[in-house]
Parts: structure tokens; C-alpha cells; sequence
């Protein structure tokens, strides 16, 4: 049931985009159920709901992408039918999508101008492009080095060459699809500083998100949606977080509770364990031994070793030296077949490019790990119906939202495929896991349901690895923390009471350790 709208417009500010009655379907799953919302000049809207509940299906309207099958869109207060992006780009209207879409050859300037060159004479006039290019940077006060290939710019980096495109076409609204989902924690308020610039500059915002303090942070007026349907409307201010939380799942989540535990045998150990990453700390002669049951939480700063360790573990990248052992037994010629088979179940970091094959369905994602079981394969041959009929009992325990098992991976939401992952590599009951920022991009209830099966995991009698720069996760999962610092360990504690963000913090920074450390 919808709440009264407590976001009414305030008449002195004009509406410059409105959606009404919206409806959207994908075969028998009614993605948008007649969604209305309006967004004012020079504000930010947020449109928050859980993964899959259809808020990127109607940005995707709105940027031509999809097409609705009734509804209007109103640009200043015009009708406008958007058959292509084109379209709306025409109309003022630029979208930053999760997941990017550079050419990773081409340098930021050439991302940003491409396909809307400026020419002379015939011929591309890269100088005009790059000082448009660098008063939209003034007018942001962000700093990108316009000449450097994107595949060697971070993560916040290539966000801004997305901004800057759109900006660079002429857009005066700005769509942005879960913006923070890829960011660390750190490079999130250069993204809420730019936002705000343009807000100043009279740009108006739609953005994305499933997360309740950027709502508060940043948001002037939320819309809340829930399976397709718009279900609240507020003021920011006017709600508090538990309403939000609600509106979104459809009651109050419970808080995340860590369960203590009796660490048992050693699982795994890596003795004097050296590693090389490029653009990254090596690991430096680490020592580190995991108790089967227990949740260890795996901490630093970005590039400090702590990722490569869970590569590593992994099986992704092979150590330079040292020593790894499964239950006593050293493991020779260490890698990802290897670990599989010992039954060491990895979730990446980067789950699009590194967690699954995105043109492959659901259902041929969710068996990658099973080409060996006579129950799923026969003659090397994948049994078809068997491993659907696996994939839909994944896609209910693990509340996939999707058409059904046949449907692409990379069609579905950032949260949906980490969903994909989870299952795939908890569904073989593995002596060891190690899961690598597992709930970036999800939502609360999905993010409860992660830590569930993460907690069941150790329960069974696995050894959970939780590699994670949500410290608030750390310290409300995991049993004990080892912090990184210069591909070295520099702490090994419990996760006692005495312990939070502040002390780990001082830990990563390199600061004189706390004494409640």
C-alpha cells in the first residue's frame, strides 16, 4: 500500500522530467507496474528499492534503451517517445549505467568526445574537444588525465569520464544506476562532491541506489519501489531510516548479529607466502593458518595485499613462494582447477568480468562448476534438462529475480548476477570459501540472505574468507580480522567488543596500534 506523498512538489521550482503510469513486461514478469515519478530542477532524486525490483528497467525507459509498453514521458513538460538513446540525448538526457561502456584503448578525451567530435575543416578538432572538456572539469573541480588510456584509470576515474560524456553531450538531467555499487568507500565522497556541483549548476539527478545513508546524504526527494511498483513517495527528512527499510522489503529487516564460534581444525595455511601482483603490494613471507568454522575477515587499504591473498587462496594466481596446505597436505603447483577440485570456492571481486560469462544463461552459469558431475554432464556433454532443473532450484533458495533459468547472465542487475555467483559456488558444500566484497551492490534484504549463507557455510564446518571494505560488515560478520598494510600482516585480532572502525582504521593507516587492539 503507498504511503501519502509527503514528496509533493514545491510549486516554485519546475518540474523538468516526469514519468507517468509506466508499465514495462518481459514475458510473464511485469518488470514496471504503471510507475509515476517527477524530478525537479537542479535536485536529486532517489530511487530507491531492492535489487531487481525494476528500478533499472525504468532508467532504462527513460534513456531509450527499453521501450515501455504504455506510459508517457514528459521532458519540460512535453510528451517525448524515446525509440533510442539517441533520442534521449537529444533531449537533454545522459545516463551513467553500473556497469561502463568505454573503449578501454582509447584515452578519457577520446572516450568523452567520441561519437560527438568536433570537427574542422573536415577533420577531428581534438584541441576544441579538450577545452570543453576541461571547463567541465573546472566547472566539477575534478582532476583526469585526458590523455591516458581508460584501461589504466581507476574505478572513480572512468565514473568521471561517464559523467563528463554525458555532460560533454548536453545533459541537463543525469541519470545515475547504482553509482557507488564498484566504488570504494573512500572515493564515494568525491561522487556525492560532484553531484552536488552539479546540482549547482542546474543539473538535475536521478540516482539509483538501494542504500539508505546516501538517500539521507544526498537525496532531496526519494521514490521508493518494490516488485515494479511504486509503492512510497517522501520528502528527505520527513522519513526515517526504519520507514525506508519498510517501504523497500515490505517489513523491517532484522540487524546483522555475529554468532560466536569455536574455531576447529586448521583448513588451510599458507607458510612464508610470497606473491606479485602489477599495480599492487606483493605479499610479503605471510604466515596465516584458517580454522575450519570460523569467519575470518580480511582488511586494508586498496592494493596493500589483502585482495591478492584471496587470489591466491583462491587458486586465481599462483604464489612466487612459500607454501600452501590443505588439511596438513602442501598442494603442488597451486592454481584454480587445483582448488577447485580440493574444494575451495571463490566469489571475485569483480563478478561480471571475473564471476561469470555473461552471454551464457543463468542456468549454464550455475553448472560451470559441475562439468565433472555425471549428473550434469554425460559424455562431456552438458545434460540440458538436468541442469535446468538445478538452476531453478538455485534461482528459488537464492531469490534470483529473472524470467527463468534460460536468461543471460548480463542481462540481469548487478545484485541478481552476485546472486548468481553465490549460488554457484555454495551449492557444492566447499571446505573452504573465499568471498571477495560480497554484498557491494545489494540490497538490505539480499545482503542478510549473503550473510546467512555465509554463516551457515561456517556452521557446516567451512572456513570462510571475507575479504570486505565495509568495515561495519567486518565487524558485524566475522570472527576474527586480519589487517594488511604494505603486503605484510600487521594485525591478527578477534573481533572483540573493544574492537570497531576506529581501531581497524588506525591498523590499515598505519597508525601507533590502538590499545584495544
Amino acid at each position: 500500500m503507498t504511503r501519502p506523498d509527503h514528496g509533493a512538489e514545491d510549486p516554485g521550482t519546475p518540474v523538468v522530467l516526469e514519468l507517468r503510469d509506466v508499465d514495462k513486461h518481459f514475458g510473464p514478469v511485469h518488470a514496471n507496474r504503471a510507475v509515476s515519478l517527477s524530478l525537479r530542477q537542479g535536485s536529486v532524486h532517489a530511487v530507491l528499492g531492492e535489487n531487481g525490483a525494476g528500478k533499472s528497467t525504468l532508467m532504462n525507459i527513460l534513456f531509450g534503451v527499453l521501450t515501455p509498453d504504455s506510459g508517457e514521458i514528459r521532458v519540460h513538460g512535453e510528451p517525448r517517445t524515446f525509440a533510442t538513446p539517441k533520442d534521449a540525448i537529444a533531449a537533454g538526457i545522459g545516463m551513467v549505467f553500473q556497469h561502463f561502456g568505454l573503449v578501454p584503448e582509447l584515452s578519457a578525451l577520446d572516450n568523452i568526445s567520441l561519437g560527438a567530435e568536433r570537427t574542422s575543416w573536415g577533420l577531428v578538432d581534438r584541441d576544441a574537444a579538450r577545452a570543453k572538456i576541461e571547463d567541465l572539469c573546472r566547472e566539477l573541480r575534478v582532476e583526469l588525465p585526458l590523455e591516458q588510456r581508460v584501461s589504466a584509470l581507476t574505478v572513480s576515474q572512468q565514473q568521471r569520464v561517464e559523467i563528463l560524456k554525458a555532460l560533454y553531450r548536453g545533459a541537463r538531467i543525469l541519470i545515475l544506476d547504482e553509482p557507488t555499487a564498484l566504488l570504494a568507500p573512500q572515493e564515494r565522497e568525491g561522487l556525492f562532491d560532484a553531484v552536488k556541483r552539479l546540482q549547482q549548476t542546474g543539473v538535475s539527478v536521478l540516482f539509483i541506489t538501494h542504500k539508505l545513508d546516501e538517500v539521507e546524504l544526498l537525496a532531496d526527494d526519494v521514490t521508493v519501489i518494490r516488485h515494479g511498483a511504486v509503492v512510497a513517495r517522501h520528502r528527505v527528512g520527513t522519513v526515517t531510516q526504519d520507514e525506508l527499510v519498510a517501504d523497500m522489503v515490505g517489513a523491517a529487516t532484522v540487524a546483522l548479529s555475529r554468532t560466536e564460534r569455536v574455531p576447529l581444525d586448521v583448513a588451510m595455511a599458507v607458510r612464508e607466502l610470497t606473491a606479485v601482483k602489477a599495480n599492487s603490494s606483493s605479499l610479503q613471507e605471510i604466515d596465516l593458518e584458517l580454522r575450519a568454522g570460523e569467519i575470518t575477515g580480511v582488511i586494508g587499504i586498496d592494493g596493500h595485499g589483502h585482495q591478492l591473498l584471496c587470489e591466491v587462496l583462491a587458486g586465481v594466481r599462483s604464489p612466487a613462494g612459500g607454501e600452501v596446505s590443505l588439511f596438513g597436505v602442501p598442494q603442488r603447483r597451486w592454481g584454480r582447477a587445483r582448488a577447485m577440485a580440493a574444494g575451495v570456492a571463490f566469489v571475485p571481486e569483480d563478478r561480471l568480468t571475473a564471476g561469470v560469462a555473461k552471454h551464457l544463461s543463468i542456468a549454464e552459469n550455475l553448472v560451470a562448476n559441475r562439468l565433472g558431475d555425471p549428473l550434469i554432464t554425460r559424455f562431456r556433454f552438458i545434460r540440458r534438462q538436468a541442469s535446468r532443473r538445478h538452476a531453478r532450484v538455485l534461482i528459488e533458495q537464492f531469490d534470483v529475480r529473472c524470467r527463468d533459468e534460460l536468461q543471460p547472465v548480463g542481462s540481469l542487475s548487478g545484485g541478481n548476477v552476485q546472486k548468481v555467483v553465490l549460488a554457484r559456488e555454495l551449492s557444492t558444500d566447499p571446505r573452504v570459501v573465499v568471498v571477495c566484497e560480497p554484498t557491494r551492490g545489494l540490497d538490505i534484504a539480499a545482503i542478510a540472505s549473503v550473510h546467512g549463507r555465509l554463516a551457515a557455510a561456517a556452521d557446516g564446518g567451512a572456513a570462510v574468507v571475507l575479504q570486505s571494505s565495509d568495515l561495519d560488515e567486518v565487524l558485524a560478520v566475522v570472527n576474527r580480522i586480519v589487517v594488511f598494510r604494505d603486503g605484510r600482516i600487521v594485525a591478527d585480532v578477534p573481533n572483540r567488543d573493544d574492537v570497531d572502525a576506529k581501531v581497524l582504521g588506525a591498523l590499515m593507516l598505519g597508525a601507533a596500534r590502538p590499545e584495544a587492539a
